[in-house]
């Protein structure tokens, strides 16, 4: 039986502390995600995927994007994960956790989220003040001179502001970064376990970027 989000909160309130004072430190948490996806639901008094759904897919012409439910979905031409194995790869599609939806789940393609990514300079989906406190670093992390802010990692690159985040899941990996100075952005979907993509926004951005250097 997979597990789903509301199992989530009650591994939560086994808990009876946290690793550090909130505020002090960085750690980056699944399962916090999915708290936020619990409290979108009571709020909303609708499915977190419903709420998705109307709220953002539909609002911004994502056509191709969902946050997928067992029984319920349908992806068309969507891509299975693969992992390494031996000479050749295995389908490792789906793992325990692949049905809870605060921390992933969602399927969708590089032309919806380009409209994602296009509306983050708008105040289509939430208020400019909104907007630079998710784009604002808190405390530090394991990687130099970088903070994280509201689901987002935020740095430098080359002397420009950049914005990025990276996912994984058991068969896939991915990653964006947006350099929001020249309104450019680098998305790259994989169905593989594991790639290696880490430096390729960086690559693609020297190319595009930075052509005479």
């Amino acid at each position: 039986i997979p597990v789903l989000d509301h199992d989530v909160l009650r591994l939560l309130m086994e808990q009876d502390k946290t690793y550090f004072t909130p505020g002090t430190k960085y750690r980056y948490s699944n399962s916090a995600y999915s708290l936020l996806a619990l409290i979108v639901e009571a709020r909303s008094g609708n499915t977190f995927a419903w709420f998705l759904r109307e709220s953002i897919f539909r609002r911004l012409k994502m056509s191709s994007t969902l946050a997928y439910e067992r029984g319920l979905s349908v992806v068309p031409n969507r891509a299975f994960g693969y992992s390494p194995e031996g000479s050749g790869f295995k389908r490792t599609d789906q793992s325990l956790t692949s049905s809870v939806l605060g921390d992933g789940g969602i399927y969708s393609s590089v032309a919806d989220l380009y409209h994602w990514d296009q509306a983050l300079y708008t105040d289509k989906l939430v208020s400019q003040k909104m907007l630079k406190l998710a784009f604002t670093s808190g405390p530090a992390t394991e990687h130099p001179d970088t903070g994280y802010g509201f689901g987002w990692f935020i740095g430098q690159y080359r002397g420009l502001k950049e914005s990025w985040h990276s996912g994984n899941s058991v068969g896939f990996t991915t990653r964006i970064a947006r350099f929001p100075e020249k309104k450019f952005s680098v998305i790259i979907l994989t169905n593989r376990n594991e790639a290696q993509i880490a430096e390729f926004p960086h690559r693609i951005a020297d190319w595009y970027l930075f052509p005479s250097e």
